[in-house]
């Protein structure tokens, strides 16, 4: 079945409180100290909950900026929710590396080589958190394990040299989690140089690791699988989650790569692979989507990114994509913001309801898409960026939704110049990069809180503002402020609360 596109193109409203740069602003409060409740584990825990109290936790990656200018510490920083808030003066903390502020043995700073994943790896109810660190090829894989009492200390997991963990889901849907790691071709050495496409074989391999992991993380079993497209180019990330609602896992791969001159490159390749989990074969190449999933989400730019969630709330996984746009052409003008949904359904992705396509008049608008309740109405709401708008450096809209899906002439939009957000200084940088960084409810209430990341949001140094969610939106006067500071503070690495 055809993807039909229905499409609504608005110009934002200006809600939130948005004033004048130096207008009124609450104060900062002191960092909430505290130790998270004691929770219980869940035949299905929530993935934003890593010791199952009802209050959802923040998982960040931080440079540390240290005395010297050559210097920085990368740690991985975990704030527990808690029903006044984010205990963001009880942090627990992961090093990237062996040695002492992040350095491995050589004395370089290594950073985490995966973005941190969230599942039940050994299956015990609690919610763990999944990464690696070090540089390629000698990274380690490590789980932080949940518990009642929060997460346990990194342990590295016994998994093949250099696997990276890029998803994590059901894929076989044996009740068991899986790792899958799309192949090391396409990965930044941070030497600045860029690697041939051509993929020697060592990089080229990827695979899936299957559970159930035991607590010395060694899978059940392993199968290999060549994500590579004939060996030119491997995913640069992972998007998973149950298109047909089958059980199974599927998984999105996005790929980048510029074929456009190169005689070499094969003529079948694509920037998103889909797909699709299966009980006998773990993972299988999806059923085609017509017309053809990138292009549909796509604009003529290309496609700036994507996110897999259920943007309608009927059970069943969607995809929401955000289109490229440019501010500059030769004959002037711009490009709209683009964003489209494609809706699984039990037939199959894009073969339910028609796809839905969204256009702002801005080019910058739609960055970085997030769905979550953040009303409490049982309904998903859609939440997304503009990195570039006019009179300051960024906002976030939230778009409530609706059985028609998210509404976009009713969105509320929060930027630096919104009234009673906090700052130390009562005047924040109003050019500060200023995005959504994710969707949790921290304070157990129901509905979810969104955490923007301000990157100078004050003598251009960098904060995160935490919205409370609440039946109207979000709200401007219950924001809590935290300072990567907070989140350092003197004593020991990762342990499991007392």
């Amino acid at each position: 079945m055809g993807l039909a596109l229905c499409c609504t193109t608005a110009l934002l409203a200006g809600c939130g409180g948005a004033t004048d740069e130096g207008s009124a602003r609450s104060e900062v409060r002191p960092p909430l100290k505290g130790s998270p409740a004691v929770g219980k584990a869940s035949k299905d825990p929530d993935t934003g909950d890593f010791n199952g109290d009802g209050f959802d936790d923040y998982a960040v990656e931080v440079d540390f900026e240290g005395p010297d200018a050559d210097r920085s510490d990368i740690e991985l920083a975990v704030v527990y929710g808690s029903a006044k808030g984010l205990l963001t003066g009880s942090p627990v903390r992961v090093p990237d590396g062996d040695g002492e502020d992040g350095e491995g043995d050589d004395g370089e700073v290594e950073g985490f080589f995966s973005e941190p994943l969230r599942a039940d790896l050994d299956g015990d109810g609690f919610t763990d958190l999944i990464g690696s660190r070090g540089k390629y090829p000698d990274t380690r894989t490590f789980a932080l394990f949940g518990g009642a009492r929060g997460l346990s200390a990194p342990k590295d997991l016994d998994v093949p040299d250099g696997f990276r963990p890029l998803a994590a889901g059901d894929f076989d849907g044996d009740g068991s989690v899986d790792l899958l790691d799309g192949g090391k071709g396409t990965i930044d050495d941070e030497s600045g140089e860029e690697w041939d496409p051509r993929l020697p074989a060592e990089r080229e391999r990827g695979e899936v690791l299957f559970g159930p992991f035991n607590r010395a993380g060694a899978p059940a079993r392993s199968w290999a699988m060549d994500f590579s497209q004939h060996g030119y180019t491997t995913p640069l990330e992972a998007h998973t989650g149950d298109f047909d609602a089958d059980g199974c896992t599927d998984i999105l791969l996005p790929y980048g790569f510029d074929a456009e001159q190169d005689d070499s490159a094969p003529d079948d390749l694509t920037r998103l692979a889909y797909y699709r989990g299966d009980a006998k074969g773990g993972l299988v190449p999806g059923p085609d989507v017509k017309p053809d999933l990138y292009d549909a989400m796509s604009t003529v730019e290309g496609l700036r990114g994507v996110t897999v969630a259920d943007a309608d709330g009927d059970g069943i996984d969607d995809v929401i994509g955000s289109g490229e746009a440019s501010d500059n052409h030769a004959g002037g003008g711009s490009d709209p913001g683009e964003i489209t949904i494609i809706y699984g359904s039990k037939s199959g992705l894009g073969k339910g309801r028609s796809a839905k396509k969204m256009k702002q008049k801005a080019w910058s608008w739609g960055f970085d898409p997030k769905v979550g309740d953040v009303t409490g109405d049982k309904v998903p709401d859609l939440v997304l960026g503009d990195n570039d708008p006019k009179g300051n450096g960024g906002e976030v809209s939230l778009l409530p939704g609706t059985s028609e899906g998210p509404d976009l002439d009713g969105a509320q939009t929060v930027s630096p110049l919104t009234d009673g957000l906090p700052s130390t200084t009562g005047k924040p940088y109003r050019w500060t990069e200023f995005g959504s960084d994710e969707l949790l409810d921290f304070n157990g209430d129901g509905r979810q809180d969104l955490i923007v990341l301000a990157e100078k949001w004050e003598r251009k140094k960098p904060a995160f503002l935490a919205f409370r969610g609440t039946a109207e939106g979000l709200d401007p006067g219950q924001v809590q402020y935290f300072a990567p500071n907070y989140l350092k503070p003197t004593g020991t690495t990762a342990t499991r609360p007392s």
